[in-house]
């Protein structure tokens, strides 16, 4: 006889998903600037172009500074500028402005902003000549970087992909002031009494915001719930240079003999409902509910080093706990395509779910295939084998035959548009999938729904 559940409890959660998957937020205000001639600072960001334009922005700072008969801006383009001009709500793309907040200031301290501002350029570019769309260094980084070292305490959005960019690894005070953060290439975390706790995993942000109270996202505008930054409704922006549909064509058919530059990498955020076929076999556990983020990298011209990383939290039925994370830094992988790749993996790893499944130590092994599938969708099969070398109870006979492994089985598909932008190919959209994965001595049929981002170079 299967465990009860409530239905109540799981519709809940089901909307969960469907906020989280479409970063939905309270009405925000519309923006507004301080009248002219009123020294302040503000920080601004606009939703990128297509094909990222649902999971990035890029950010840039105002300040009006007493003797200077135009606002100066600071952004970060081919390098890092000055620039002068009146329209600063004005940017490259045509999509949502947003004003992330405003400080108004006296005479003095404007000037030194100013000053600090300049200083803190040339030290960037100094630190970082180069530019990396995700995960950095790239415009957000330049933002970042002055907003922390000349004492602006205002919050760059999470979907300002870069702004968490401490090099290979690396350490620092959030830009609140009020917190700190560890990050490195493949993952990162931040705390603080403003920040809250939020995880990142290659630039991509997932977590609980403490003030205002919200739930970190990486779609846009970041976050669900309260957001206190202010939007433009007028959508006059004007538009960068793009290559045209044809010319992207002709590159995407080229990019399946010619080596990429550094690499490929894939990253999607999702919740996952899975059904147990046997819970008497599973310890009791009928569901499971995660929300979840997985990333895979392969450095590279055409073949080299790959690795993966996953992370899943949420809840199983009846009460529990439900959690898994897996490292994979051992791999080797084949570019194919603008994004595609072939991989092979392993690494360690943990997954269960308190008063069902045992915890246990994991040895995951994965292969994946991913690739193009034109310019509007891209779909993978992936095959797992999950050894347990010293939990009994998990330690049950797999299809495989060997009672020591679990097995999965999944295909998936991304919907969204891919194109050529910043020397690199980028493509966002929505991300499914079904899975089939052995658990003690049965298995669950699971289905999931997120966001998958894209990027190539």
């Amino acid at each position: 006889m299967r465990p009860p559940t409530d239905r109540r409890s799981f519709g809940a959660l089901l909307l969960g998903v469907a906020l989280a998957t479409t970063g939905c937020a309270l009405p925000r205000r519309e923006a507004k600037l301080p009248e002219k001639q009123e020294p302040f600072v503000a920080v601004l960001s606009g939703e990128m172009p297509p094909p990222i334009s649902k999971t990035a922005r890029h950010a840039w700072i105002i300040l009006r500074v007493p003797g200077e008969r135009r606002l100066v801006r600071y952004e970060y383009l081919s390098h890092g500028s000055r620039r002068s001009g009146d329209r600063p709500l004005h940017y490259f793309g045509d999509g949502e402005v947003a004003v992330h907040g405003v400080e108004k200031l006296d005479a003095t301290r404007a000037v030194e902003l100013a000053a600090c501002f300049e200083r803190a350029s040339k030290e960037y570019a100094q630190d970082h000549p180069g530019y990396f769309p995700i995960p950095g260094p790239n415009s957000n980084t330049y933002v970042d970087r002055l907003l922390r070292r000349c004492g602006v305490r205002i919050e760059l959005p999470a979907t300002a992909v870069g702004r968490d960019y401490r090099g290979i690894v690396g350490a620092s005070v959030t830009e609140s002031g009020t917190g700190v953060q560890l990050e490195s290439i493949p993952a990162g975390v931040r705390v603080g009494l403003v920040d809250g706790v939020e995880a990142h995993l290659f630039g991509l942000a997932l977590g609980v915001h403490a003030w205002p109270p919200a739930i970190t996202v990486p779609v846009n505008p970041g976050r669900i719930g309260v957001d206190t930054s202010t939007v433009v409704r007028e959508r006059s922006h004007r538009r960068g240079a793009r290559l045209s549909r044809e010319a992207e064509r002709e590159q995407m058919d080229a990019a399946w003999l010619r080596p990429h530059t550094d690499g490929v990498g894939v990253v999607q955020v999702y919740g996952s409902y899975d059904r147990v076929r046997r819970a008497e076999l599973a310890g009791g556990l009928s569901d499971r509910f995660v929300v979840g983020a997985s990333g895979r990298a392969l450095f590279g011209k055409r073949m080299g080093w790959a690795m993966g990383l996953d992370l899943e939290l949420g809840a199983g039925f009846p009460a529990g706990f439900a959690y898994r994370a897996a490292y994979q830094p051992l791999g080797v992988g084949w570019a194919l395509g603008p994004t595609g790749f072939f991989m092979v993996l392993a690494g360690v790893g943990t997954s269960g779910v308190t008063a069902r499944v045992p915890a246990a130590l994991e040895i995951p092994t994965e292969m994946r295939l991913e690739v193009d599938a034109g310019d509007r969708a891209r779909v993978g099969l992936r095959s797992g084998l999950t050894f347990i070398p010293t939990t009994d109870a998990r330690r049950t006979r797999s299809a495989v035959g060997d009672d020591a492994a679990e097995l999965t089985l999944a295909a998936y598909a991304r919907v969204g548009r891919l194109g050529r932008e910043y020397n690199a190919w980028l493509a966002e959209g929505t991300y499914f999938a079904l899975e089939r994965r052995e658990i003690m001595g049965t298995y669950w049929l699971g289905v999931a729904f997120g966001v998958e981002l894209d990027a190539a170079r």
